[in-house]
């Protein structure tokens, strides 16, 4: 009977210690189970952690990139700009000079025309004061009568004499003799106080004359000039320069640019 207990006894306690071994192991398990999840989680975490700053980082790249590429597109515009500028100024220049050498040839035909008038007139006239008398209000008259006389000296008058004289005959509405004098004038005295209002009075008789390659060439002088011109004069050279369209380069420009701006 003893035996018996003593072996129910055992038989239990076997029985017990072998279940509880296995809660252990089981413990031991779970515990190593959830070792190995917060593992996994830590990794993926890190991972998680990794692209969040990989994309950051090229976010950032993205924008310093962007802004990069902005400077170089402005700088880029703005050495267009510069060529653009750079050629209307050429163009203007290369027009001016057109417009100036026309204008010369007009001039030259016009000095033609006279010295013809006056040798005719010449020949006609008997009584050589009346000559000298008519060379005294034409500063052009002037110089073409001391040149036919090689033994007497061409009388002289001043650069305000000359101006007011050009604008005498101005005034009268005589536009061919007013742009023949002020174009004396200007030859005559380049340094003189009224050089830039003979350059304006022959633009306005040039253009009373219907001659606009004439009118825009004197108007050009003056306002393409670095002088320092007396303000009025500007003034009226550049709002004349513009009434007369005189740079069809800028006309073009407003064009395309207008063009542009309705696509």
């Amino acid at each position: 009977m003893k035996k018996m207990i003593k072996l129910f006894i055992c038989f239990i306690f076997c029985f017990s210690s072998n279940v509880f071994a296995q809660r252990v192991v089981r413990q031991v398990n779970n515990v190593e189970a959830l070792e190995n999840i917060n593992l996994s989680l830590e990794r993926i975490e890190n991972a998680i952690t990794s692209l969040t700053s990989q994309s950051e980082e090229n976010a950032y790249n993205q924008k310093q990139a962007k802004a990069e590429q902005g400077v170089v597109l402005k700088d880029i515009k703005l050495q267009i700009q510069e060529v653009k500028d750079e050629q209307e100024k050429f163009s203007k220049d290369v027009y001016a000079s057109k417009i100036e050498i026309e204008n010369l040839k007009n001039i030259v035909a016009m000095l033609q025309e006279k010295i013809s008038v006056l040798e005719r007139q010449k020949v006609e006239e008997k009584k050589e004061p009346v000559m000298e008398e008519k060379a005294t209000k034409n500063p052009t008259d002037l110089l073409l009568v001391g040149s036919a006389k090689s033994d007497e000296k061409p009388m002289k008058i001043s650069d305000d004499e000359s101006f007011k004289l050009a604008m005498e005959n101005f005034d009268k509405k005589d536009f061919t003799e007013s742009a023949i004098n002020f174009a004396a004038n200007i030859k005559n005295f380049p340094d003189g106080k009224n050089f830039h209002k003979n350059l304006l009075y022959l633009g306005f008789s040039m253009k009373n004359l219907e001659n606009k390659n004439g009118a825009c060439t004197a108007f050009a002088k003056i306002v393409n000039s670095s002088e320092n011109i007396e303000k009025e004069i500007k003034d009226m050279a550049v709002k004349e320069f513009d009434l007369l369209k005189c740079n069809p380069e800028k006309d073009k420009t407003i064009e395309v640019k207008e063009n542009n701006a309705n696509k």
